[in-house]
């Protein structure tokens, strides 16, 4: 009877031995899992210091790259633009080396005069589909180029005869109020989604508000203005 009391007592404490084993492996699992909160909530934390001290430009690009527009201009702080287009391009019927020899070459032509105000970063043709990203020095630069509309100033400087403009509560800009308003404009006539380096005050009729620094414009040939703080 005794020996069979002390097999009992020496299963009670394996029993509990166990019990402790599991337990700590809980205890570990959860420590574990509260290492990799922490983990995340730094790397989220980190990533919006990070979005913070990009450039206002380049926060405004990469939220008008969530669109599907085929055409992004983004408005740099200091009057430069970089416009990334996307356009169909049949490689049975073209080459895509001739595309960029043609590309280069009217660059090169407006460069000629000794200054570089238009760069092609890159230009890549896969699947059917051309991708280009164009640097231009200016408003000016763009506007000569691709010979359409763009121009840009101060706010006050904006006549407005003729347009109405409306800011998101749908609160029409009057000319009284013009000089007083401060900020930039941007005035253009194709259809492309453009990226501004601070948030949008005001919208014409044909541009649709996309998000705080983004628009894009529906009406080609029709002159579009955007103002922005």
């Amino acid at each position: 009877m005794a020996k069979r009391r002390k097999v009992r007592r020496q299963s009670k404490k394996q029993k509990a031995r166990r019990v402790k084993a599991y337990i700590a492996r809980i205890l570990a699992f959860i420590l574990a899992l509260a290492a990799l909160v922490a983990v995340i909530f730094l790397v989220i934390r980190l990533f919006g210091v990070f979005k913070d001290v990009l450039p206002t430009g380049e926060r405004a690009g990469t939220e008008a790259e969530t669109s599907n527009a085929h055409n992004i201009i983004d408005l740099n702080n200091d009057g430069s633009l970089t416009e990334k287009s996307v356009e169909d391009f049949d490689t049975s019927e073209y080459d895509p080396e001739e595309l960029k020899e043609m590309v280069n070459s009217t660059i090169d032509s407006y460069n000629s005069s000794g200054a570089e105000r238009i760069v092609l970063k890159s230009l890549e043709v896969k699947g059917g589909v051309a991708r280009a990203v164009i640097y231009y020095k200016s408003a000016e630069d763009y506007a000569a180029y691709n010979e359409k509309v763009f121009e840009t100033g101060k706010a006050s400087d904006l006549d407005i005869t003729g347009f109405t403009l409306a800011d998101d509560k749908n609160e029409v800009l009057t000319l009284d109020s013009m000089e007083k308003l401060k900020g930039n404009y941007v005035m253009l006539n194709d259809d492309t989604v453009i990226a501004l380096p601070k948030n949008i005050q005001y919208i014409s009729r044909n541009v649709e508000k996309t998000g705080k620094k983004t628009a894009e414009v529906k009406k080609a040939g029709i002159n579009s203005i955007i103002i922005y703080k």
